[in-house]
């Protein structure tokens, strides 16, 4: 599938079969997470791949008794490595490495769709009880844990915002009335505005064979 059909596809799945994961499709998950952009190029982050059954017990307990998450065949937990950014950006660092530990979370999430996964992302979780369960240093900071598996359900398409409520052009809310005008995509207004017309002449043609059988039958009985 292409990227947007993956990013339509995704869905935050809290129920999983009991199927083992193959090493390979994780391995294609944590190396969509290592190419996610990062500032600076850092790459400030550590990945724990959890399949354990005891430590997946104990990552749902910190997550504030998600116990749902034990389902999951996988756990990834996406640590923050907050010293060189803040090194080479100040405090800033500090949201730049949040930033950097989100899209490498996305970019896996994608993925494991592409591969037939399921996810989700879980932010909720007791800090210190994922350290203590994981040996997690102090010089590293859990700040993304995601679920992997095969899904046991199917999530509906969320509804979604329309185009002209969430963009704006140039300035905050300046609102695009027609995107496909303001964007300069002429040949997709065209082929809307056609399909449009299409369905018009469609519509009234149905009317007129309506009329013309309305005659024709009242002629026979007459």
């Amino acid at each position: 599938m292409n990227v947007l059909e993956a990013i339509k596809k995704r869905r935050s799945i809290r129920k999983y079969l009991d199927v083992g994961v193959e090493w390979d499709k994780i391995q294609h998950v944590l190396e969509a997470g290592r190419y996610a952009p990062s500032a600076g190029n850092l790459q400030a982050w550590k990945f724990i791949v959890v399949t354990e059954e005891g430590l997946r017990h104990e990552v749902a307990k910190a997550c504030l008794n998600q116990i749902w998450m034990e389902e999951a065949q996988v756990h990834i937990v996406i640590c923050s490595i907050p010293e060189r950014p803040i090194q080479h950006y100040g405090e800033a660092g500090k949201k730049y490495v949040l930033e950097d530990c989100a899209c490498a979370a996305m970019n896996m999430m994608l993925e494991a769709t592409e591969q037939g996964l399921a996810s989700c992302w879980v932010g909720a979780f007791d800090e210190l009880m994922l350290r203590i369960a994981l040996n997690i240093p102090d010089r590293a900071t859990p700040t993304i844990v995601l679920t992997l598996g095969y899904a046991d359900e199917q999530v509906p398409v969320p509804s979604r915002t329309v185009m002209e409520s969430v963009t704006f052009l140039q300035k905050y809310a300046n609102r695009i009335k027609n995107e496909n005008m303001i964007m300069w995509n002429w040949s997709l207004e065209m082929e809307k505005q056609a399909h449009e017309a299409k369905k018009g002449v469609k519509k009234h043609l149905e009317k007129v064979r309506k009329v013309m059988k309305e005659k024709l039958d009242k002629k026979m009985k007459g």
